[in-house]
């Protein structure tokens, strides 16, 4: 090898930085407020991203709270269906039994001015049916009573707390409502004591009608304070209208309350397992078997006679509790009020909002999974005419269903491994034939637009919740 064959000694970097100090300079420092800029602009993007998620967080706090208030009113105009129907002979339903469809929660001002309304009209209701409670007592016409009711001083009872803030209209609706409940409550003890052939004295009855007939000033001259007992009081006969009226109020009171129906329902009709265990999954006729999805019954929907309900507005995870406690789980936003628009924070404080699912694939799986979770789902069923269909449900882990505001589905079993059991550890087409099933149960839908609203609490690993429709 001849010495031009040899490779150039390399000049060291040292050296180039004493050769163009000025070059260097010019790099360090565009390199350092770069760096800086960079630096700040994604703690910037960051922090603009989480004022625009607790910007939606407050937006749905204030959307919830707006939803509430719909509810309270309208929980007014039930209770004055229901007093309506209880002075009636023969109660027919009425707007208690209507359920409330409401994209957008009205404003507080709005529903403040219509709750002032029904207020007085159900003061009315009040003051007719201790009318008529008093004619009958004390055996005088009605107007009669009225009259007395108008014009008897104030019962000795502490007035009502103000609100903290008078022009609070949220505070003014809860004041409202609760007044609203204690005349159906009122009502309800009357409709009791006539069930049960209660004899009551003219002067308790005069206290509770604000005074009247109290002491030996009684109306009608007795002076034991007695008055004869009016139409049906005292008789010891019950009513079929008086029944029908109880069990309207004990719904209207207990919506998350299982009726009768439910506590019954059974692994394909042979023992009860709810709270107990027992149970197994309901077998399906798979010869007479037509598979179908969706969320119409009738013109428009699928051709079938096994329908899985499969598409939903589902929102979560939120936080969810362990073990046996997840069948006693927490209560979240959701389940205040239905908001399509709002945002939570969830589990771990990630912002959750409600997404639109439709699942191609049986059963249905939340889009987030999570351990020791919460979470929630709504639809909306259409069906071409009132008719009874049966559903069969099932979840993992647990999971409770309201159809129009009535809860037709509580699961609340701790002991599920018999179910777990046979979904996980045997051969079985469940998947195929749209059984994940734990039991099933008659239930009625109106003519129309129905509302299905699930809870669903998950513990670890597997989770899904399935509704499927049968004649």
């Amino acid at each position: 090898m001849v010495l031009d064959d040899a490779p150039a000694p390399r000049t060291p970097l040292l050296a180039h930085v004493r050769r163009h100090p000025f070059l260097l300079s010019s790099i360090v420092l565009h390199a350092v407020p770069l760096a800086v800029l960079l630096h700040l602009g994604s703690r910037h993007i960051e922090h603009v991203r989480l004022e625009r998620q607790q910007r939606q967080v407050e937006a749905g706090a204030r959307l919830t709270a707006q939803a509430r208030l719909d509810k309270r009113v309208h929980d007014m105009e039930r209770i004055k269906s229901l007093l309506e129907q209880s002075a009636a002979a023969h109660p027919a339903p009425g707007k208690e039994d209507e359920v409330q469809f409401s994209a957008q929660p009205k404003a507080p001002g709005e529903l403040l001015k219509q709750a002032k309304e029904l207020s007085r009209k159900i003061d009315a209701l009040e003051r007719d049916a201790k009318a008529e409670r008093l004619a009958q007592l004390l055996d005088i016409p009605k107007d009669k009573a009225l009259e007395q009711i108008a014009t008897a001083p104030a019962a000795d009872e502490p007035p009502a707390p103000e609100p903290k803030d008078a022009a609070d209209p949220a505070a003014q609706i809860e004041k409202l409502e609760a007044k609203a409940r204690d005349v159906l409550e009122q009502r309800r003890q009357q409709l009791e004591q006539q069930q049960n052939g209660v004899q009551v004295a003219a002067g308790v009855a005069g206290a509770a009608q604000r005074g009247v007939g109290k002491g030996n000033g009684n109306p009608n001259g007795n002076p034991d304070g007695r008055g004869k007992l009016g139409k049906g009081i005292g008789n010891g006969t019950a009513s079929g209208a008086g029944t029908i009226m109880l069990d309207r109020i004990a719904a209207f009171k207990n919506p998350d309350l299982p009726d009768r129906v439910t506590k019954a329902y059974a692994g394909d009709g042979l023992r009860p397992f709810l709270d107990d265990g027992v149970g197994h999954v309901p077998e399906v006729d798979a010869a007479t078997m037509v598979k179908g999805a969706g969320r119409i019954i009738g013109p428009g929907g699928t051709y079938a006679n096994r329908v899985w309900v499969n598409r939903w507005y589902v929102i979560g995870p939120f936080d969810g509790r362990h073990g046996a406690g997840l069948f006693a789980n927490y209560r979240h936003p959701p389940e205040q009020g239905v908001v399509l628009d709002a945002a939570y924070r969830g589990k771990g404080g990630r912002l959750v909002s409600w997404d639109y699912v439709d699942m191609a694939r049986y059963p249905l799986m939340p889009p987030v999974h999570a351990e020791d979770a919460v979470y929630y789902g709504y639809t909306e069923l259409m069906m071409d005419a009132d008719r009874d269909l049966t559903i069969w449900v099932g979840a993992d882990d647990d999971a409770q269903l309201w159809l129009n505001d009535r809860l037709v589905w509580a699961g609340g079993n701790v002991h599920k491994d018999w179910f777990f059991n046979q979904v996980y550890e045997t051969r079985n087409t469940f998947v195929r034939d749209y059984n994940l099933s734990e039991g099933k149960r008659t239930v009625h839908f109106r003519k129309g637009r129905n509302k299905l609203f699930f809870k669903l609490s998950n513990g670890p690993t597997r989770i899904f919740f399935s509704l499927v429709l049968t004649k």
